[in-house]
């Protein structure tokens, strides 16, 4: 189980559905159909059974909208037969079965808007497992609509609830419930405190063993968040434990449960570079029969660790293999192709792990607006809703009036703390990018000087071999190279008036030559070449030279006026230069 995750729905249907078995050798339709009569034909609790059964047929159907409507149709037949027979238990497995519906339609909405009647049917009628059951399911929904406060509310209702029963199963559930609501924020800690009473709560009661052992699963993937990965194998004789005793429970074997348990150890021994012990786990989870573990997190692995053992071909062909598991995913999508890139290099293939280095950084730019855009539209709609609420407040008495204007006020400074937060969210963000980049070149660089080391025979080869025509020739690298040096030497560097002519005189080329050069070797212009450079060594300066001032940092890299400097440094890097030296003098969150 992924500890960055989007939640997906609380696999509880099963322990709802309210159903009889039916003949296998009917087909759908026939059974549809023989229902249908005995429901004309019958009374009583053979009515309402038959009624579940037919229900339950379409149930596996839901995935059609006009199967869905017919579904709808006889949960309201359902429901009105229970309650004309006063059967008040059918009633509340119709009211169960209707949510679960909906969570596999993803239709969040409607569970919304109908759970909060069906938990007061529990509530009256003392059906407190459907009711922790579907209060789960509601909270699930807010949470996959992002209302993290809301679900966060209605997981307190439901632990107040609980806990003024006694009852240690509800407390347990409400705990899990505002775990996975942690879970979703990456607010790792709070999530495993909450797991660990969830989990000290399961072991007392029974009937709840899958539930334990999910809560082990996503107690894992919060201590791998933490990076505390002794933490994990210590934890890893009661999971066994757990699983044994779900097990035992329901009388078969529970592949998912050690599935979950084997992803978590596979993960822990990857992230601490163990690949023996991480490949142990690897082929237990390929032992599995019908699996459902994700095919990205076993491809990722068998990448990493055939990496770690020297086959390239094979790593190369298995993160190739993740990269089609990963389409709806950009954020995964990149996160292969750093696997790629260094896998590449470590071949030699050090054209296309540059190549691919670019679109990692355009990726980079791109998910970060998407996420700064996604941020601000959050924080707009708040802001706008708390706007209306006020505006109404303002129509009652003058005291309501005052109160209103204090409650604005208040979100007006929760909304500055909250935009303040988002910036420096971001800015952390583009800071860890930018010091990706740099590790990722420098281990470029690396490997290719370990490259160029080799034997020169063989190196002479293989270049014959795999020069591209397209390719920029060594007399412009070599160019460039001179262009670079020149450029930031110490007189130059600090020059804001090196003109291009100055540059093609001390290089002893021409216009046309240098252009060409610069334009193959970098995709830019000289000009916006030098500017970058420039860019670069400064922000290099603000790492290196804390005492400079930000003035003086731009005044040496040849920027007589810092606003010029400012905004081409915001530019290039997404970030202010005070912004970064900012991020460069503070401890990274955990």
């Amino acid at each position: 189980m992924k500890y960055k995750t989007y939640l997906i729905a609380i696999l509880w249907g099963s322990l709802i559905c309210f159903t009889l078995p039916v003949p296998a050798q009917n087909t759908l339709r026939q059974q549809k159909d023989s229902l249908r009569r005995v429901i004309e034909h019958s009374e009583g609790i053979d009515k309402l059974r038959s009624y579940n059964r037919l229900y339950y047929l379409y149930m596996s159907e839901i995935a059609d909208d006009r199967k869905m409507d017919t579904l709808l149709t006889l949960f309201g037949q359902t429901e009105a037969e229970a309650i004309r027979q006063g059967n008040v238990k059918m009633q509340g497995m119709v009211y169960g079965n209707t949510i679960i519906s909906h969570i596999n339609r993803n239709e969040y909405d409607q569970i919304i808007q109908k759970a909060p009647g069906y938990l007061d049917f529990y509530i009256t009628h003392e059906q407190w497992k459907l009711y922790y059951q579907i209060h789960m399911q509601l909270i699930t929904a807010y949470n996959l609509k992002g209302d993290y406060t809301q679900a966060a509310e209605e997981a307190k209702r439901m632990f107040d609830r609980a806990k003024e029963r006694k009852d240690k199963a509800g407390m347990a559930t409400a705990l899990y419930a505002t775990a996975i609501t942690y879970n979703v924020q990456n607010r790792w800690k709070e999530e495993e405190d909450c797991f660990r009473e969830c989990i000290r709560l399961l072991w007392e009661v029974s009937g709840y063993d899958n539930i334990l052992t999910q809560a082990y699963a996503f107690l894992c993937g919060s201590l791998r968040a933490q990076g505390q990965y002794d933490k994990i194998v210590q934890l890893v004789p009661e999971y066994e434990k757990a699983i044994a005793r779900f097990e035992k429970a329901a009388g078969r074997t529970q592949p998912e449960a050690w599935g979950n348990l084997y992803v978590a150890l596979m993960n822990t021994y990857i992230d601490t570079k163990d690949y023996d012990n991480a490949g142990k786990y690897l082929a237990k989870l390929e032992s599995i029969v019908n699996n459902n573990i994700s095919k990205y997190e076993l491809a990722r692995a068998k990448a990493l660790i055939s990496q770690s053992r020297g086959d390239y071909r094979k790593a190369l062909a298995a993160i190739d293999s993740a990269a089609v598991e990963v389409r709806e995913s950009e954020f995964d999508l990149n996160a292969t192709r750093k696997i790629k890139m260094e896998i590449l290099a470590r071949m030699g293939r050090f054209d296309e792990a540059f190549t691919l280095f670019d679109t990692i950084i355009a990726a980079n730019d791109t998910l970060k607006d998407v996420e700064i855009n996604a941020r601000f539209d959050e924080l707009r709609t708040q802001y706008e809703v708390e706007k209306h609420i006020a505006e109404k407040e303002r129509n009652f008495h003058y005291f309501l009036f005052a109160l209103g204007i204090c409650l604005v006020l208040a979100l007006l400074l929760a909304g500055v703390f909250y935009y303040n937060r988002i910036i420096a969210v971001k800015n952390r963000k583009l800071y860890e990018r930018i010091k990706e980049q740099d590790r990722l070149a420098d281990e470029l660089s690396r490997l290719a000087g370990i490259r160029k080391t080799a034997s020169s025979a063989e190196d002479a080869v293989e270049t014959i071999e795999t020069t591209d025509t397209l390719s920029p020739s060594s007399e412009q690298k070599s160019l460039v190279m001179r262009l670079q040096e020149y450029l930031l030497s110490g007189e130059n560097l600090s020059n804001a008036d090196t003109n291009r002519d100055d540059i093609i005189s001390a290089l002893g080329t021409n216009r046309n030559a240098l252009t060409e050069a610069v334009k193959a070797v970098t995709g830019k212009s000289p000009m916006e070449y030098t500017r970058f450079l420039k860019i670069e060594e400064a922000r290099r300066m603000l790492d290196s030279h804390p005492e400079f001032t930000i003035e003086a940092v731009a005044f040496s890299c040849g920027f007589n006026i810092p606003s010029t400097f400012y905004r081409l440094f915001r530019k290039q890097y997404g970030i202010s230069p005070a912004e970064y030296r900012k991020m460069a003098n503070s401890p990274q969150e955990k």
